[in-house]
């Protein structure tokens, strides 16, 4: 079909010229070239735009970027060009009705019909920009266009906030869709108009089948009848683990916090078991993610840190435990899914059958995702299937992702599993609550000051180059004024509601679906996160100063049936005893190799203590620590100890001569209910300081010199946990004394940390 007969049948007239002088076919073609040429630009200023940004960025990883992936870099800004394709067909459909019903109101030359289109495309761009602004601020400085929105939430409600943003966001452009759709089908009625009786009923019929299909799609899903375990007793059989990155557990409502953020968990905690003292033994994703699964510390499965080599992660896949394994056995459907933050899961699937996670932590993916932010018209691809089909990489993307994609994957594998009744292991593990703390409206504004104006509008505001190429970052940190800290605190606590609506979220499709009744439920994290408490800035796993938050995680338990349901427990417990627990729940055998101690003589109502302490090393040292009157070990900035290595996906690898360096700098600490004992490397030696944290949670004054026998007793314990593998007990710490009761030795002085000589633990 030619271009001037594909024109008339749009239009309808067979080619007949419109009022006035101007034939349909030369509107289209002037439309289509201007909506081009409108595109031309815009891909031009982005160009322009990352060619500048790149040039402006001064760390390795940049130079390594244009002076050896130029080409790679070229070929992701050609990539684009097809979504910009897509979008000027989709402009010309929709401007050109809206121009030719405006001709046909008063006609007007060439130039009226580019200006006109030029009109519509920048409302439609600016319709873009506002979905933008809206569903991810955090893309570009848009609050002094936004004022308008923040100021009718303040005088109207939330509510009204909410209508006006749909009337924008979904009932604006569905009208103006369904305005196009209406259009094209009324001209193509007219050219089908011989046929338009048997066009109609085909239509009638398509309708009536989709509407009866709609409404008997309830029967699509049924309630599982089954409440029977592996083993033939009642009980649960399905688990579902919902974590968030670096989520604490201290700023959960149900815990105690003073904001609503968690109204959704805590229902599931009245409902459940919380464990209020729960400990990661390691504060870093990859680490941490690997103890979860095989219920084994990192100097067991060997990944000590966020960067290792290949070697270290077949030595994983081939060697460690998992809880996956005996569920798969039995027949389990096991997934593992998430966004950027769940990675890992690529490297090391941890006996996952099917993993659908990011593919972040690799330097193509940076490239890549540097690449995109700068082309403005990608928003429209970002969150939807189409978009993900036709640029695969945004599943990879820390920008484009979402909290509702990974909710909205879950919730159909639980449909899935609704109708065939087959048991399930369903891991989902979501960036929500990981620096640099970005939220979309209305999460950004639950709890920060609605007239703050400085740089953390929407997120922490990190500078690359300061963070990868500098070990003095936290100096500049701590010179934050309370006004910043309270605004990113609360972006964080926004991020927390976010994640909390998505628990919601799925908890609505167990009960909708009736898998409710037959699946365990846990709500926890990798780690937690540093908020400026005593001694720190921003982070997790670089040190134990402050306290237990960047490694206290939630631990909220929903078991149906469970005896101890709607209770808390206190008691010290880790994150390596959750593949003994769920197993033991759900009638499975823990696999041989477990060090983990099972939680479910607590929920089931059969003990209500733990006798269980805590061990712990930190992670990859990106930031030097500090330590009043102390001098502590720390390695070069990380541009400088890590390399991208090409024959392992293009992975960020820590380089061979810094292994040992940073194995030498982490510090350990063993932890009791009342005592806490960190070592740390020092330039002098080892830095030895307990803390009585009944007295002193943010562990701001050393008390070794008033416990020597406490400090000798964990010290011990320390030694055999690292150089034996041996776990002991408070009980056995204390030769079953009540630590509680046990009083000092010397009068309590704030001074600085002591220094031990004492080499037993290096």
């Amino acid at each position: 079909m030619s271009s001037g007969s594909m024109a008339a049948m749009i239009n309808g007239n067979d080619g007949v010229k419109a009022e006035g002088s101007m034939s349909p076919q030369r509107m289209l073609k002037l439309v289509a070239l201007t909506v081009l040429g409108t595109l031309v630009g815009w891909y031009a200023s982005a160009i322009l735009a990352f060619a500048g940004n790149t040039y402006a960025f001064n760390n390795r990883f940049t130079e390594v970027a244009v002076q050896s992936y130029w080409w790679y870099l070229l070929w992701n800004n050609i990539v684009v060009l097809k979504g910009y394709a897509l979008v000027g067909v989709g402009f010309t459909l929709v401007i050109y009705p809206l121009v030719r019903l405006w001709f046909g109101w008063r006609p007007f030359d060439r130039w009226g019909v580019i200006w006109r289109t030029l009109l519509f495309s920048g409302i439609l761009y600016g319709f873009f920009t506002l979905r933008l602004m809206m569903g991810k601020p955090y893309f570009g400085d848009y609050g002094y266009l936004m004022g308008w929105y923040d100021a009718l939430g303040t005088a109207m409600g939330v509510g009204v906030q909410q209508v006006v943003r749909d009337l924008l966001l979904k009932w604006l452009p569905l009208s103006m869709g369904l305005g196009a759709l209406l259009y094209y089908l009324s001209k193509l009625r007219h050219s089908l108009r011989s046929r338009t009786g048997a066009y109609f009923t085909s239509v009638i019929l398509i309708a009536v089948s989709l509407a009866a299909v709609s409404a008997t799609g309830w029967a699509l899903t049924r309630r599982t009848e089954s409440t029977r375990k592996i083993d033939g007793s009642k009980g649960p059989r399905n688990i579902v683990i919902l974590a968030s990155d670096s989520l604490r557990a201290d700023h959960l409502t149900c815990n105690g916090y003073s904001r609503q953020t968690s109204p959704r968990i805590d229902e599931l905690a009245r409902r459940g078991v919380n464990f209020g003292r729960c400990l990661t033994p390691i504060a870093s994703t990859l680490e941490s993610m690997t103890t979860l699964c095989s219920s084994q510390y990192p100097h067991t499965h060997g990944v000590h840190h966020m960067f290792p080599n290949r070697q270290m992660v077949e030595k994983v896949n081939r060697e460690a435990p998992s809880m996956i394994q005996p569920a798969r056995a039995k027949g389990y459907d096991t997934m593992a899914t998430g966004d950027w933050c769940a990675c890992g899961f690529n490297e090391m699937p941890m006996g996952f059958e099917d993993v659908v996670v990011s593919d972040f932590d690799n330097f193509r993916v940076y490239m890549s995702e540097v690449v995109y932010l700068h082309h403005q018209i990608l928003p429209l691809f970002f969150d939807n299937e189409f978009g993900h089909a036709l640029f695969p990489k945004l599943r990879s993307f820390a920008n484009y992702m979402t909290p509702d994609v990974v909710t909205d994957g879950v919730n159909e594998r639980l449909r899935q599993r609704a109708q065939d009744g087959r048991p399930f292991i369903i891991l989902a593990f979501y960036s929500a609550t990981h620096l640099p703390y970005k939220t979309p409206l209305p999460y950004s504004k639950l709890w920060t000051d609605p007239n703050y104006s400085g740089p953390h509008r929407h997120e922490l505001a990190l500078n690359v180059d300061e963070f990868i190429g500098s070990t003095d970052i936290q100096e500049k940190w701590r010179r934050f004024p309370a006004a910043e800290v309270a605004q990113v605190t609360g972006l964080y606590d926004g991020c927390v509601r976010l994640f909390d609506d998505c628990v919601g979220r799925v908890v609505d499709t167990l009960e909708e679906t009736g898998l409710i009744d037959d699946t365990v439920v846990l709500i926890t994290a990798d780690h937690g996160d540093d908020l400026f408490e005593p001694g720190v800035t921003f982070g997790h796993g670089l040190t134990f100063n402050g306290g237990d938050q960047a490694n206290h995680v939630p631990a909220v338990f929903y078991v149906p049936g469970a005896a101890a349901a709607g209770t808390r427990c206190d008691d010290v417990c880790r994150t390596i005893d959750f593949a003994p627990t769920l197993l033991d729940l759900v009638g499975l055998k823990a696999p041989a190799g477990f060090e983990g101690t099972s939680l479910a003589p607590v929920i089931r109502g059969e003990t209500q203590h733990l006798d269980l302490a805590y061990y712990g090393e930190t992670s990859y040292l990106f930031f030097k620590r500090t330590i009043e009157g102390e001098e502590p070990l720390h390695i070069p900035p990380m541009d400088e100890t890590t390399f991208i290595d090409e024959s392992f996906d293009f992975h960020f690898v820590l380089k061979p001569e810094y292994a040992k360096a940073v194995l030498d700098t982490k510090e350990l600490t063993v932890r009791t209910q009342r005592f806490k004992l960190v070592r740390t490397p020092g330039v002098k030696g080892p830095i030895e300081r307990l803390f009585d944290l009944t007295n002193d949670p943010h562990c701001e004054r050393n008390v070794v010199a008033r416990f020597p026998d406490v400090a000798r007793r964990l010290r011990e314990a320390l030694r055999m946990w690292r150089d034996k593998g041996t776990q002991m007990r408070p009980s056995e710490i204390f030769d079953g004394k009540d630590e509680s009761a046990i009083g000092g030795t010397a009068p309590l002085k704030p001074e600085p940390a002591d220094r031990t000589a004492n080499s037993e633990v290096k």
